[in-house]
Order: structure tokens, then C-alpha cells, then sequence
């Protein structure tokens, strides 16, 4: 039996594409705005290949990691979906398995230089393979890309390079879930951008031959899509959104066009292992490393099999909570595909919270168990390091803002060596009659305009 599991709701994935999906849908019906979800670090650690199959079916038009590593992680997966790259790319070569990805021009790459462009341009000659390609521009982030001049130079040389076909136009916002006034302020440098451009667009659609793809503009990550419509140009570009996290990046924030949307936002992960060992201990007595935690009375210590190599935080100590929920842990979560999915622990007041006490061990933590229910706090009974009720605890961004971190390094934190298991629930998980509804913590606030009003100055 494995000391942990980490559990992936793909039922709350498809509720939360339909959701961003719907909030992405321009007021003009005849317009399309494209779906590009992010994958990158293995899906955050959730497992890119699985993901990417998931995201296929549910119809996104590109997925997207960050180095050709992790592209080749996705060339047997059986999907259409095209893949895009967004490390500066500067070589490929016909014995990589990523070729295959490319004959099928299923391989997007992204222009960072002028002097990659070349590069690329002789290495698609070379192998006699066409390239999409979507320049970047720099806005503010300075994390690649080029500045608008030398960008221009990308759009036009791609555009009358014989093997590369310009897919796309991106750029990436530095602050959007915090500092709005800079973030409309790269939203004016790309807009401004866009239109000096395009006369070089405009010649592209009207060369003869065959219909091409659409050119996609995107910049809108989770909080810039959450954040408003304007920003949306005709591609968002959502990771942590579509795994259920985001709106939490935005609390306190003004001027959130989608509040309300980004509540309905479903937790995808959740982490679980089990109690291993109990002890009574007197008072006074210390519990781990540097003698952090003393018994403050005669106290009963949970042993848990988990710590900061499995990537359960040190900086969790004495500062976090774990659900006890009732449950024996060898008790089946996850379906086989093709199979109905088990019955999914309720939310709410189920089970009970016991802290987190003494340091974070290497491959340990340990419990303050005193007081609780003795058939929740036996060995074998379930854990739930992390869940998925925003208004727990133990919820991830809760636990990340308490370990000094973001959302997205705790998921890449949690460790190889933990199994993944894969959950599809058909409906958002209910909180049983009677149970109270307790407030959640993340409070955005309503849009001071409409949707429409703000579309009326939509990027690109």
C-alpha cells in the first residue's frame, strides 16, 4: 500500500472548461475565442499525458507545456490536439521522437528572437517539416520574447519564410491577479502592437491557396481571463483555472468582471494517506526535531507517513490542518476507465480537523490527536492532507498562503512517488442535508460594469 495518494478529480476539469469556456464566449456569436490549456511541469504534477487526453476530449484547441521534454511526454497520447512550446526552441532533428509530432504539424513553437526565427526557418528547410509558430512580445514581463520592433521583424519573417506558418501572436501578463493598472497597460503596448501588424496579417489571409488556420491572439491567463473580457483577445491561455485554482489570487482585488464565476471554480486534487501509528504522551513531553511542540497536557500523537520529500512543506509546521474523515484509506477512490466512479467523500462537516504538530520530518508528520474520536484516529483511518472545499483548512491555497508559497509550487511539489488516481465524479461534490454552509473565504467583488461594456475594448 503506498504511504499517499494523490487524487484527481476529472469530473471537476470538464465542469471547470465549461465554466471558463462560457465566461471566454464573445457577446458576438460569429467571433471564436480558442481554449489553450496549460500543462507544463507534467500537469502541474497531476500527469500531462492523462491531462492531455482529458482536454482533448473536452475540446480545447491547443495544449500547452514548456520545453520539448515534456512535448515528447505527449506524442503517444492519442489525440489531435496540437501542442504547443513555449521555451525558445533553436533545434530538431528527424531521430527525436518529437518529429513524428511535427510531420503532422501538431508541433507549435514559439519565436522568442530574430535570430532564432532564422534558426528555426533552416532547421524546417533542413528536415523539410512546416512549422506554426506564434511570436511573443514583450510587454513587461521580460521573462522572453522580444520588444515590439524586433517582434515585428518575427511577424514578418514568418510570415515569408517558405516552411513557417504563423499561428499565433502572445504575449504574457506580469501581475494581473494584482496590479491592474499595469496589466491594462500591457494589454494597450500588445493592442497597439496588433495594429502596426496588421498590414502584415491582412496580406497573409488574402494569399491564394488553401484556407488557413486562424492566426490566435492570447495573452489571458486564469486571473487575466477571471479578471476581465478586455483581455481575453481571441485565445485565454488558462493552467491553475482549469484544475479549479485562481479565484483565490484575486481576493481583494477591484474591478473582477468575473467574480462570481470564479467561485463556481472546482478543486481538482486531492491528497490522502493514513494514520500509521498512535501514542500517549504526558504532558510536557516534545514531539519532533528542535523540540517545537510540547504537550500541553497528556496528549495522543498521530503518526503520518508523509513529509517535505513527498512535498508536504516544512514550512507547514505547527501551521497546518488535516481532515480525520471517517474513512479507511485502502477504501477504493478511483475508477478504471469504463468503470462507475465510487462514491466521493462529502464536503462540509464530515470527519473532524486535527493540527499539524512538531516539525515537518523528512518523511513524517505528526498529529494532535487528543480529544478525537477514537474511530477516526486508529492506524488505517484516512487522512486528508489536502481537499477541496474552499472553505476548509487544509484547502491548497490555504495551505499555500500558510507556508509562505503559491498554489502552483505546491502542486509541482508534490513528489513522483505518490500515486496519482483518477476520480470522475458527474456532479459538483454536496454538502449532505442539514450540514451548515460555511462561508468561504475568498470574497471578490461584483464587476462595476457589464461584460459587454468591457468586450467593447477587447484586446486584439
Amino acid at each position: 500500500m503506498p504511504t499517499s495518494r494523490l487524487e484527481i478529480d476529472l469530473g471537476a476539469i470538464d465542469r471547470n472548461i465549461a465554466r471558463l469556456k462560457a465566461i471566454a464566449a464573445p457577446a458576438d456569436p460569429k467571433q471564436q475565442v480558442g481554449f489553450c490549456a496549460v500543462i507544463k511541469q507534467d500537469g502541474y504534477g497531476l500527469g500531462s499525458a492523462r491531462l492531455a487526453k482529458h482536454l482533448a476530449a473536452a475540446g480545447v484547441d491547443l495544449v500547452a507545456v514548456y520545453s520539448l521534454d515534456e512535448a515528447r511526454a505527449l506524442v503517444d497520447v492519442p489525440i489531435t490536439t496540437p501542442v504547443l512550446v513555449l521555451m525558445p526552441v533553436w533545434s530538431l532533428d528527424r531521430a527525436d521522437p518529437l518529429y513524428r509530432l511535427a510531420v503532422s504539424g501538431r508541433l507549435h513553437l514559439t519565436l522568442h528572437s530574430p535570430a532564432q526565427a532564422t534558426e528555426l526557418a533552416a532547421v524546417a528547410a533542413r528536415t523539410g517539416v512546416d512549422f506554426p509558430v506564434h511570436v511573443q512580445v514583450d510587454t513587461g514581463l521580460s521573462r522572453g520574447g522580444s520588444l515590439p520592433d524586433e517582434a515585428t521583424k518575427m511577424v514578418e519573417f514568418a510570415s515569408s519564410a517558405q516552411r513557417l506558418r504563423l499561428a499565433g501572436l502572445m504575449t504574457h501578463f506580469s501581475a494581473p491577479s494584482t496590479d491592474e493598472p499595469f496589466t491594462k497597460e500591457q494589454a494597450r503596448l500588445f493592442r497597439s502592437w496588433i495594429e502596426r501588424i496588421k498590414p502584415v496579417l491582412t496580406n497573409l489571409a488574402s494569399k491564394p491557396g488553401q484556407a488557413r488556420p486562424p492566426v490566435w491572439v492570447h495573452a489571458a491567463n486564469t486571473a487575466a481571463t477571471l479578471r476581465s473580457a478586455s483581455l481575453h483577445a481571441t485565445m485565454i491561455r488558462v493552467g491553475q483555472g482549469v484544475l479549479g485554482y485562481g479565484a483565490e489570487t484575486l481576493e481583494g482585488q477591484t474591478h473582477v468582471e468575473f467574480a462570481e464565476a470564479a467561485l463556481q471554480l472546482e478543486a481538482c486534487a486531492r491528497w490522502t494517506s493514513r494514520i500509521v501509528h498512535v501514542q500517549d504522551v504526558p504532558a510536557g513531553w516534545p514531539v519532533g526535531y528542535d523540540r517545537t511542540w510540547t504537550a500541553p497536557r497528556p496528549s495522543r500523537v498521530g503518526l503520518v507517513p508523509v513529509g517535505y520529500a513527498n512535498g508536504y512543506p516544512r514550512a507547514l509546521s505547527n501551521a497546518a490542518m488535516v481532515r480525520l474523515t471517517g474513512q479507511q484509506y485502502d477504501q477504493a477512490r478511483t475508477s478504471a476507465p469504463g468503470e462507475a466512479a465510487p462514491a466521493p467523500v462529502r464536503l462540509g462537516v464530515q470527519g473532524v480537523f486535527a493540527p499539524v504538530v512538531g516539525r515537518v520530518s523528512m518523511d513524517q508528520i505528526t498529529l494532535d490527536l487528543t480529544g478525537l474520536p477514537e474511530d477516526l484516529t486508529r492506524p488505517g483511518c484516512e487522512v486528508e492532507l489536502v481537499g477541496a472545499d474552499p472553505a476548509a483548512p487544509n484547502y491548497l491555497p490555504a495551505l499555500a498562503r500558510a507556508a509562505g508559497t503559491i498554489t502552483h509550487e505546491m502542486l509541482c511539489r508534490v513528489s513522483a512517488s505518490v500515486e496519482r488516481h483518477y476520480v470522475t465524479t458527474q456532479a459538483p461534490i454536496e454538502r449532505a442535508p442539514g450540514d451548515p454552509e460555511p462561508p468561504r473565504p475568498i470574497q471578490l467583488p461584483k464587476p462595476e460594469t457589464t461584460p459587454a461594456a468591457r468586450r467593447s475594448a477587447a484586446v486584439g
